[in-house]
């Protein structure tokens, strides 16, 4: 790789990383080029010339996130045998930290633009797909292991994903109604009732 297209790659992850932090901050409607510019280091020519659009930066945001998060579950799952213990792995990485959780507040934004924008709801949909597919996978290996018994791997993996986002929802926007812990472990209580071999 030459040295030109190595400081090209950096600037464009640094345009990208000044803007998920302030989409995260202000929401997409709010971003302006020149304050992306402004905490990347650049000229507004700069960032316009990698990303002319504010859709093509919230694409570029939400894909930089999602990369770091599925590198975690990889590793995190290659590491655990045991089949609740891989699901467990996988509820406590995808749900939201806390309130104003940066990676979550760029999935309001995502969401809310897919509706309108089909660029944005195209890499919505592969996104979502992929994290589907790993509770799906996660749902199988417990279940060839004798660990999970669902009468419906399909419907498990739609309600364990809903209930994982919905409540991860609730959390980022600071609702009273739910801290970390008890995400989690409503997730799992779910799962249990769904899926334990003796229920």
């Amino acid at each position: 790789m030459t040295q030109r297209r190595s400081k090209g790659i950096e600037r464009e992850l640094s345009v990208v990383t000044a803007a998920a932090e302030l989409i995260a901050e202000q929401g997409l409607a709010q971003l302006r080029m020149s304050d992306v510019a402004d905490r990347a280091g650049m000229s507004v020519g700069h960032v316009t010339y990698y990303f002319p659009s504010k859709s093509q930066l919230l694409v570029r945001a939400i894909e930089q996130s999602e990369e770091r998060f599925q590198t975690e579950v990889r590793n995190a799952l290659q590491h655990q045998n045991d089949a609740w213990d891989r699901l467990g792995a996988l509820v406590e990485l995808a749900a939201a930290s806390g309130p104003n959780d940066p990676g979550w507040l760029l999935w309001f934004e995502v969401w809310g633009n897919a509706a309108v924008d089909p660029e944005v709801a195209e890499v919505q949909r592969r996104l979502d797909g992929w994290w589907r597919q790993q509770m799906s996978d996660v749902i199988a290996y417990g279940t060839a292991q004798g660990s999970f018994h669902a009468a419906d791997n399909v419907r498990a993996v739609s309600v364990l994903s809903a209930l994982t986002d919905g409540l991860s929802v609730q959390l980022t926007l600071g609702s009273d109604a739910v801290d970390r812990a008890e995400l989690i472990e409503i997730v799992m209580d779910v799962a249990r009732d769904l899926m334990a071999v003796d229920a």
